[in-house]
């Protein structure tokens, strides 16, 4: 015996017309203005890999590709939560401060 799919939703509850569901999705976007979606919320302020990892100084040096989150912008649409963090690249002189 099957269940109506109401039943399976709402669990027996009565006035149950829709179960909601949110989904959150966040991204990085690069001063170029490349986009790549990453798992967490990121920090404005942090510094961050390419690849979205989060990076701690002091850093092994000041020669490497380093973001940090200068802005965020957050979209919503029905069921969709978008996070937008806007980065900005760090050259070599500004990296020396967090090595």
């Amino acid at each position: 015996m099957q269940l109506p799919a109401l039943l399976l939703l709402c669990g027996g509850k009565k006035n149950c017309y829709s179960v909601g569901m949110t989904l959150y999705e966040y991204y990085m976007v690069f001063p170029d203005g490349d986009m790549q979606e990453v798992s967490d919320e990121l920090m404005v302020g942090s510094l961050y890999d390419i690849n979205g990892r989060r990076l701690m100084p002091p850093l092994p040096t000041n020669k490497m590709i380093v973001y940090q989150v200068c802005g965020k912008r957050t979209r919503e649409e029905r069921g969709i939560v978008a996070t937008y963090y806007a980065l900005e690249q760090l050259d070599a002189a500004e990296l020396r401060a967090y090595v």
